[in-house]
């Protein structure tokens, strides 16, 4: 499966698990666990220990990319602070001209749609 990675890290060395609690933390190296691949930090034992029991549930959809980009065939690294949890799903989104603009606007105008759009494009990547 192809992911954002950098250096074998997913999700920017954040901790995923935060996302769900709303909120957002760096994970750190010393508590990590190895996935689909991966490595993955996490702030706590705790978010570790979650992630161990059912990682997909916890992992970024789309291999950590940005969802708008993937709706749009593309492989694009996210800011990890522009985020939603739709449907018990993390997603990411990128900031536009320097970050001035979050792609996530977009998602959120038809959601259903981009996430057919990104799912279909990401199954044909990884075929």
């Amino acid at each position: 499966m192809i992911q954002n990675l950098k250096d074998g890290i997913a999700a920017q060395e954040y901790d995923v698990v935060s996302f769900f609690d709303k909120k957002p933390k760096k994970g750190k190296n010393s508590i990590s666990s190895f996935y689909n691949e991966a490595t993955y930090y996490f702030s706590t034992e705790d978010n570790k220990k979650r992630f161990e029991e059912s990682p997909q549930s916890f992992a970024p959809q789309y291999g950590g990319f940005c969802a708008i980009a993937m709706s749009e065939d593309k492989q694009v690294n996210p800011n990890p602070k522009s985020w939603e949890i739709r449907d018990g799903k993390l997603y990411f989104f990128t900031r536009l001209f320097f970050g001035i603009i979050d792609a996530k606007r977009q998602w959120i105008k038809d959601p259903e749609a981009k996430r057919t759009l990104a799912d279909a494009a990401y199954e044909k990547m990884n075929s």
